[in-house]
Parts: structure tokens; sequence; C-alpha cells
């Protein structure tokens, strides 16, 4: 169990340093074919080629073999530590014995900056005492092997290793401190890439349980970001465009729209949508746009129990990253638009019949008139006041007074032409605006209409009294000459005025 515990311990490193120890094959590929060419321009000092042969090159096609096959793995790493001792080894042989101890270091410092890993300067040491030891035993015996520069087999042999012993600890020591930084180094650049990939949920934990300064402040910076996300009162979320999934939505979203119901679903088949073709509407616009930006665009989305609401979305397309990201902002606006809404109906609606105010009345005649002075297209104005209606409030009060003052409001609607505008002025006071009314006699006779459907009886809702008012009207016709809105509502008022007092429910 003590054994095995650093081994355990030092596996927990080994996914995430793996990018880095399958570059370190290909490189320790790449010195086995180094070496054995070193080895082929030996060769001739010897006539070893027979070892060469059978050790170089069956040693480098295996390294090809296991890059290709199972690269960062393992089983791998042992073996390229292994094979540099191996081409150590037979360089050694090549040269009759006279750099034994020199040779086999320059091999260790090679596996140890490669790989960062003690298990391979472990096995490194492993294969090259077992070469001394074998090997040199055969040539202490007698064998055409070169391994010690004499034949004092033991004496080299146990100088050797008390020579090599402290190498190869701190070898060993040295590996566990660079494996620590290279582990540092590759989970800073994975949370770098989880921070600009939007995933700011995963987290990566320290197969030590300790992190180091620089990993604690990028989960730092890390945890700011998401407090950034948490405390945005807008509803975001990050897409990651090749796959068309969220990868990451702030406390807003949640609250606006609802819990992701399956994170793993393609964004733009998403419930959210009531218009399935938004979302590829929405793309293709922000990949036209120069700064791969669009800005507050109106569209409808539904929560997730189906709840219809009118947004503002926003988004950003980040194509210098690898995978492209949006990052997509939606803020309801649907209260603030009922809003508007309701301010709109106060500054150019009267409350109580609903018919357009004295403010839109006067917004018509601006436009009448440019009408008439572009396009000489004719137009009257007819200024209406009830005859009647004050003996109703005094008898049956205020509230039946409102709702007589809303029926005639709805006859004026339905009696008035679909181009003209009713409107009401204050009081019991009414005025029309008639567009393309060719003379004053037919703005007369439109005007008879109006006071006809006055005319007719009221029955009261709550009392259920009927009752019954008049109304006497004023016509001022624009055909000819200069005008002004002043002008041509003093005509008409002027009109109504004599109506009145003509004997009233008449047209002047």
């Amino acid at each position: 169990m003590i054994v095995a515990r650093p081994f355990a311990t030092e596996a927990a490193f080994d996914e995430l340093l793996r990018p880095f120890r399958i570059r370190a094959d290909r490189i320790m590929v790449g010195m086995n074919v180094f070496l054995l060419l070193v080895c082929a321009l030996l060769a001739p000092l010897r006539s070893t080629w027979m070892e060469w042969l059978l050790i170089g090159v069956p040693t480098l096609l295996l390294s090809f073999v296991l890059l290709r096959r199972q690269p960062g793995a393992l089983l791998t790493r042992l073996f390229m530590a292994s094979a540099f001792m191996v081409f150590t080894g037979l360089i050694i042989h090549q040269t009759g014995g006279d750099i034994e101890a020199h040779f086999s270091a320059f091999g260790l410092i090679g596996v140890l900056l490669y790989y960062r890993d003690w298990r391979t300067i472990l096995a490194a040491t492993v294969v090259i005492y077992l070469h001394h030891l074998i090997l040199g035993y055969a040539q202490a015996l007698g064998a055409p092997i070169f391994v010690f520069d004499s034949n004092q087999f033991w004496l080299l042999f146990g100088l050797h290793v008390a020579y090599f012993l402290p190498f190869v600890g701190m070898m060993g020591y040295l590996a566990i401190w660079l494996r620590r930084e290279g582990y540092e180094s590759q989970h800073v650049i994975n949370l770098a890439q989880q921070i600009v990939q939007g995933n700011l949920v995963e987290e990566a934990v320290s197969p030590t349980g300790t992190e180091t300064p620089l990993i604690n402040a990028v989960r730092l910076m890390k945890s700011r970001l998401l407090d950034l996300l948490r405390v945005m009162p807008i509803a975001a979320a990050v897409i990651r465009i090749d796959t068309d999934r969220i990868v990451n939505v702030n406390a807003a979203w949640i609250r606006t729209i609802g819990p992701l119901d399956n994170e793993h679903a393609q964004f733009g088949q998403s419930p959210i949508w009531a218009d399935p073709d938004t979302w590829s509407s929405l793309m293709q616009r922000l990949r036209e746009a120069r700064d791969k930006l669009i800005d507050k665009v109106e569209v409808v989305l539904r929560k997730n129990d189906g709840t219809p609401i009118l947004c503002e979305l926003s988004m950003i397309l980040h194509e210098d990253i690898v995978p492209v990201m949006a990052i997509l902002t939606v803020e309801d606006i649907t209260l603030r638009r009922r809003a508007e809404e309701t301010m709109q109906r106060l500054a150019f609606r009267d409350m109580l019949t609903d018919l357009p105010n004295r403010t839109s009345l006067q917004l018509a005649m601006e436009a009448a008139i440019q009408n008439w002075q572009a396009q000489k297209r004719p137009f009257a104005v007819i200024m209406m006041d009830l005859d009647g209606f004050k003996p109703v409030n005094d008898r049956y009060g205020h509230d039946a007074g409102d709702e007589v003052l809303r029926v005639i409001g709805a006859r004026l609607n339905n009696v008035n032409r679909q181009d003209d505008l009713a409107t009401r002025m204050g009081g019991d006071e009414f005025a029309v605006i008639l567009h393309d009314c060719p003379s004053a006699a037919a703005a007369r006779e439109i005007a008879q209409r109006f006071i006809t459907a006055i005319a007719r009886p009221i029955r009261l809702s709550v009392s259920g009294e009927i009752v019954s008012v008049g109304a006497s009207a004023g016509v001022a016709h624009v055909g000819d000459g200069e005008a002004t809105a002043e002008a041509i509502l003093k005509r008409a008022d002027d009109a109504l005025y004599s109506a009145k007092h003509a004997g009233k429910n008449r047209i002047t």
C-alpha cells in the first residue's frame, strides 16, 4: 500500500498533463531517430552494424508504433525513456565503454526535461543498471561487449551505482517539481479556455488537493466573472456556435425565462423562440454585421411555462476564439411597453370615451393642412356640442353623465368614415376632421349623420332610465386660400356658436 501510493498520486496528474506528454513523445521519437543516426556513424569504428540493426532499428520502429497507437500513455513514456537508455547502452558499446557514466547522465537529463515524470526516470535507471549488470558481467566473462573500460566488473559496477544514485535521486526530485509546474501551466490553460468558451460552472479538481497561487488567481478571476453574471439584472447566456448549445446562463436568465430544460439541446430549436426561424435570421444578421453586434432587437420569446414575453435582444459574436462563441442578453420589456402604451394613451386619447383627445386633433390638423398645401386635398372640421346634457348630469348624477358621453363617443366612431378622425375636446364638446371632403355641403351632410346618431335614446345601465340628448354642429371647410389650425378651429367654433344661438340641434 505504501509503495503503491506514490504511483497513484503521480497517475492523478496524467490526464491533465497529457498534452505535454504527447508532445514529449514526438520529441523523443525525433531524438531516437537522431541517436540511431549517431549509432550508424559510430558503427564503422568497431564494425557494430549487426548491433545497430538488431537493437537500434527495432527500438526506433517500436517507438513509432507506440507514438501512433498510444500517444501520451504511461506505457509509451516508459518505453521512450527505456529506448533512450537502450541507445545510450548501444553508443557506450560502440565507443568501447569509455563514456558510460557521462552518456547515461545525458540520457536521464533528456528524459527528465521531456516527460517531467519520475516514473520514467525510474524506468530509465532500471534499464541502464540492468544493462551494466548483465552486459557488463558478460564483458567480464570475455564476451565481445563493451560496457566498462576495464575488466574489474564488480568494482566498476559498484562505483557506477554509487556515482549514479545521487544523480538519479536528484533527477527524480526535479521531475516531481517540473511536473507540478507543468500541471499548473496546463491547469491554468484549461481554466482560461473554459472562461473563454463561457463554461464558468465546470470545475477541475487538483490531484493534490492544493492549488498554487497562479491557479488560485485564475480561479478568483473565474469566480468574479460568475459574480458579475449573477448580479447582472439582464438575462444573459453564452452560446457555443459550432454545437448551437448554451454553455452558461446567469440567475437573471433563470428568473426571466426559467431553468434550462435540456442544456444539451440545440438552442435554435428551443421552445424559447415563438417563431422557429428567429434564431437563424438573427445569426445571419449577426454574421453580416460589420462589428459582429446586434443591439436591442425586439423579439417575442416564450418562458418555460409557455407565457409569451416581449424582449429586447442584444448579441455579440466572438469569432476570434475557438470554438466561436456568442453572448446573448435578453431584457423583458413587456411591462415597460405596456407602460409606454398607457402613457401614449394618456397623452393622445380621452380616457373616458377612448376617443383621440385635443392633442391628437391638433396633430391631425397639422397633417391635414400639409396635405392640403402639398396635394390640394380639401378637408373640413366639424365642431359639436351636446344639447340637453346638463339636465342629465343634474338629475341622474355624474356617473350617468359619463355613461352618456361614452355611448356618444362609440356612436361617433360607428358613424365616422374610416379615414376621418372623431375626437373629444373636453366636457360635452366633440370635433371631427373630415379628410378628402370636397365641399362645405358634403361636410354638413356628414355632420347631420352625427347629430342623428347622437339623438337616439340612451338607456342608462344602472337605473334603466331612458335619456336623450341632442347636438349642435359648426362646420369649417378648407378648400382654397391659406389656412392655419387656429383659424380653422375658430371658424368651426364660431359656426357652432351660431347654431347654438339659432335654436340648437342645428348645423351652420
